[in-house]
């Protein structure tokens, strides 16, 4: 995906800062996220830093992600905001990329022995509702 060049006018309008929709927790480590990807910084150093677990971090990071901070991630587990559109391009491909791996996995799970049994057959836990 190659990043395009656009001109957008507001005609003025203003919006609100995006940080101050944040959490006390999404500030702190979005405030440890760096600029460029050379600069990355990985999940274990923001939780160290903040004292706080690895899965919170990566969750936190989701949360912005879904606030729509540009941060993108390298195959490292490091965390930065994105510079600039080739940085942003570049880990939407990628992302992208695992995302669809993921899904193969997810659809080939879902023909498994064990799936196509709960099609069949109620779970203990459905015929214990009954």
């Amino acid at each position: 995906m190659k990043p395009q060049q656009m001109q957008l006018d507001f005609n003025g309008l203003t919006f609100k800062d995006k940080e101050s929709e944040l959490t006390k927790q999404e500030k702190r480590v979005y405030s440890l996220i760096p600029k460029g990807k050379i600069n990355a910084v990985s999940a274990d150093y923001i939780a160290r830093t903040l004292n706080i677990s690895i899965r919170q971090v990566v969750e936190l990071v989701r949360h912005l992600r879904l606030k729509h901070f540009d941060i993108g991630s390298n195959q490292n587990g490091g965390y930065y905001e994105c510079k600039d559109l080739e940085e942003h391009c570049e880990f939407i491909e990628r992302f992208s990329k695992k995302q669809t791996r993921s899904n193969h996995v997810l659809e080939a799970l879902q023909q498994t022995r064990l799936e196509q049994m709960l099609l069949v057959e109620p779970t203990k836990k459905e015929r214990a509702k009954k």
